[in-house]
């Protein structure tokens, strides 16, 4: 029996705005609300890269970078709230507390809107691999076919260096968790 997929369109948590200086934010006046605002992104976006959740609770305050102190800030902040926290190739990814990495089947597509547009740097591997184990699961491919039709499944077009480098982070996951193998020089699902 193959393994089953579930494709959905990626949704944005809507957080408020708030314009703050950086300075502001590095006070620790706003952590509750920097807290609050963790926990809202993971709960509709999870599970999410840890650069994209900062991104998108940084954005909230009107701050569009983050550098060396606002990004140990965040690492602080979110140190202490003892968040479920898996690291894979891509880096560390968030996860809802209930969520549980071996049982998640799901990929994610953009939406209408650019802000569902993630960058491949930011999409966990379990997701690249649960995209390849669904095309997969329509015919075998070699690896280059499976690797090119992946990365359009997920709406990229070009295969530059990122891309192909995400698509081989996600499949290896893919082979590794037996979500798709390899017979004969083909990946089948």
């Amino acid at each position: 029996m193959s393994y089953r997929t579930v494709s959905k369109t990626y949704a944005i948590c809507d957080l408020p705005f708030t314009s703050v200086s950086s300075d502001e934010l590095l006070t620790g006046d706003f952590n509750a609300e920097i807290e609050k605002r963790i926990k809202a992104v993971i709960q509709t976006e999870a599970p999410i890269h840890e650069w994209l959740l900062i991104k998108r609770v940084i954005n909230s305050f009107d701050l569009y970078k983050a550098g060396t102190r606002i990004k140990a800030h965040m690492d602080g902040i979110l140190a202490g709230m003892k968040l479920n926290a898996v690291n894979d190739k891509s880096g560390k990814v968030f996860w809802k507390s209930k969520q549980k990495p071996a049982d998640y089947n799901v990929y994610r597509l953009f939406g209408a809107y650019d802000q569902t547009c993630r960058d491949v740097l930011y999409v966990p591997d379990i997701e690249i691999a649960n995209a390849a184990a669904s095309i997969a699961a329509k015919e075998s491919l070699a690896y280059e076919d499976l690797a090119r039709q992946t990365a359009a499944l997920l709406g990229y077009t070009r295969m530059g260096t990122n891309v192909v480098s995400g698509m081989k982070r996600g499949i290896a996951y893919a082979v590794k968790t037996k979500r798709i193998a390899v017979k004969s020089g083909k990946y089948v699902n």
